[in-house]
């Protein structure tokens, strides 16, 4: 899922093993925990797009890299208490920076620039929010006196802080449309239950409210461990709505294909970005894929499907290259190529649907999230992802596609 949600998981997480004996350095420490599998986009910096898609939630995301990795991110952290590395100038000025910059970058980018643009936004707010509350933080980090709290937690007391901090990211992030290759390096089979969108809101801001409720909370307090365990109640719960949400849907889908008379090997359906409500599916026939969208709030208990070609055969005299075989495996099959007007190909991952799907002019063509263009260069097939269709959101196309959405999603 997303980074504030991993972040947010990893705190609840370390306050659960190490708040009573350690206080705030434990949700801090959980956090940096929750973000450790995501590092592994430093790759996107060195490799091309298609390596890129086999490393993210690669072997960092597998519990093989949580079990390996604990007992050394433990040592590490318990060595700077023990020898009291973090009592130095030098470290907190580290700490300011890695926390710091990276607030400030937020702060350009979704509160500064959307004003200046006059499109400040509840999203701007709570950032705006959460950003003042960190400031604070440093402001107060930089004026407290020593501690000799961070000592003493044990070498074993941080292993399984980071160990449960990094495990329960890959476990969150499976429960996502995207996979998660959990089992690595024994199989890179990617895990995806498509119980819950690769962000929402529901299940994040309580979780994060929580979370600063018990920040500002001493350690001794039983109050802390309270909103500690309610915010990850209420999480639960939610994923719990967003599991029962699945199963519905599932039904929906299948009794739709059937009424429509539609002959497919498999089916998928996720819920689409931001919410649990509005679901796309997609079911495989012989020679197409057939998309619909459907809401839990919709008055017809039925599904509408579009039918879209396969046109895999374009791709026989490269099938067996690294990167048809990669493309294949990363949409899980779930995908179809078209024809450019230059020749070159276009390949769709479909299990994500169009931007457009709910709502777009008669006739204009599918805006898919994730696509990638295939250019023939001396025999060969260069990739590399299309970003077009997100590029656009970002330049102002994500308001229209999200009251779309919300359109939709009250139901037909």
């Amino acid at each position: 899922m997303d980074s504030i949600t991993q972040i947010a998981l990893g705190a609840a997480v370390g306050e659960v093993v190490l708040g009573k004996k350690i206080g705030n350095r434990a949700m801090i420490w959980g956090a940096v925990a929750g973000t450790i599998p995501d590092l592994d986009i430093i790759a996107n910096f060195f490799t091309d797009d298609i390596h890129s898609l086999a490393i993210h939630r690669g072997f960092s995301h597998s519990i093989v890299f949580a079990i390996i990795t604990a007992p050394v991110f433990g040592w590490l952290v318990w060595q700077l208490y023990q020898r009291k590395i973090d009592r130095s100038k030098n470290y907190k000025g580290l700490i300011t920076a890695l926390v710091g910059l990276p607030v400030l970058g937020l702060l350009a980018t979704t509160v500064f620039m959307p004003l200046i643009r006059g499109e400040f936004s509840g999203t701007s707010i709570f950032v705006l929010c959460i950003s003042g509350l960190m400031f604070y933080w440093l402001w107060r980090y930089w004026r407290r006196t020593w501690s000799d709290t961070g000592e003493q937690a044990t070498w074993r007391d941080w292993s399984w802080l980071f160990f449960w901090g990094v495990f329960t990211h890959p476990l969150l992030d499976s429960l996502t449309a995207y996979g998660t290759q959990l089992f690595l390096p024994f199989t890179d089979y990617r895990v995806a239950l498509n119980v819950i969108s690769v962000a929402d809101p529901l299940y994040t801001i309580p979780f994060v409210l929580c979370l600063i409720g018990v920040f500002v909370l001493r350690r001794n307090t039983k109050r802390r461990a309270i909103i500690n365990w309610l915010g990850i109640g209420l999480s639960s719960t939610y994923m719990l709505f967003c599991t029962y949400n699945k199963f519905r849907v599932d039904n929906m889908f299948e009794a739709s294909l059937a009424a429509s008379g539609i002959q497919y090997s498999r089916y998928m359906a996720s819920p689409l970005i931001f919410n649990n409500v509005l679901w796309q599916g997609v079911a495989e026939g012989p020679d197409g894929y057939y998309s619909g969208v459907y809401s839990i709030n919709d008055k017809r208990p039925h599904v509408e499907f579009t039918k879209v070609d396969k046109n895999h055969e374009v791709l026989k005299p490269y099938e067996d290259t690294y990167e048809i075989k990669t493309l294949r495996w990363f949409s899980n099959g779930y995908f179809n190529v078209t024809e450019k007007l230059d020749g070159n190909y276009e390949l769709n991952d479909l299990r994500y649907g169009s931007m457009n799907a709910f709502g777009g002019e008669a006739g204009e063509e599918p805006k898919y999230v994730f696509k990638f263009n295939l250019v023939k260069k001396a025999g060969k097939l260069v990739v590399e992802e299309d970003r077009e269709a997100r590029e656009e959101a970002r330049d102002g196309g994500i308001g229209d596609a999200l009251q779309l959405m919300w359109d939709r999603g009250k139901g037909i």
